[in-house]
């Protein structure tokens, strides 16, 4: 047993040895500082590209408005003879049924204006619009016993700007910018320094 013993410790003790100066190059190279420089402008790549499209998209977001990039959603309300005409078929589309009273607010003024309009469309002014996606699949409301047939006839909806995104967008590109020329940076600041001390 001893024997035996004394063998595996020789192999384990040869094995450690063997790998050693692999150990010790591997631990020098995570260790070096040009490794650490090159890393942290890998990473900064990374963070960059992840920044670029948030802050593009935040930007737009901020400005949109300013240049009438965007506008409220259109809605078209449809006189009941066409409803009748819309729904009827052997095969009649499965709309989805609301009354005019389920609408909000500024649904509901939208869909007394697009009535009184001649081209039977009006713009939903407003925030509070909670049936947009039954809008833009077509919906039947009734409204004073009849049903009319609405459905979104322009949508260039507006971007939202979060609060939040935008300035960290901003922040990740100039942090990734600022990780991505360390190594310029340092080999820069390396060479003065490096001459610096020859010259003394």
């Amino acid at each position: 047993m001893n024997g035996d013993d004394d063998l595996e410790g020789s192999d384990e003790k040869d094995l450690r040895e063997h790998f050693a100066p692999v150990a010790r190059s591997a631990r020098q190279a995570v260790t070096s500082r040009t490794f650490q420089v090159y890393t942290i402008a890998f990473v900064g790549v990374v963070v960059l590209s992840a920044s670029i499209g948030p802050t593009v998209v935040g930007a737009y977001a901020v400005f949109q408005e300013d240049f009438d990039l965007c506008s409220d959603p259109s809605i078209e309300v449809v006189e009941p003879a066409d409803t009748e005409a819309i729904a009827a078929g052997d095969e009649p589309p499965d709309f989805q049924r609301l009354d005019f009273a389920a609408l909000t607010g500024d649904e509901q003024r939208a869909f007394r204006a697009a009535l009184a309009e001649a081209s039977n469309e009006h713009p939903i002014e407003g925030e509070n619009v909670e049936h947009l996606d039954a809008f833009r699949n077509g919906v039947l409301v009734e409204y004073e016993g009849v049903e009319h047939y609405v459905a979104i006839t322009s949508a260039n909806e507006c971007v939202p700007a979060g609060a939040v995104r935008f300035p960290l967008s901003i922040a990740g590109l100039v942090i990734g910018s600022g990780m991505v020329v360390a190594p310029e940076l340092q080999r820069r600041f390396g060479r003065n320094d490096g001459e610096g001390e020859t010259d003394e």
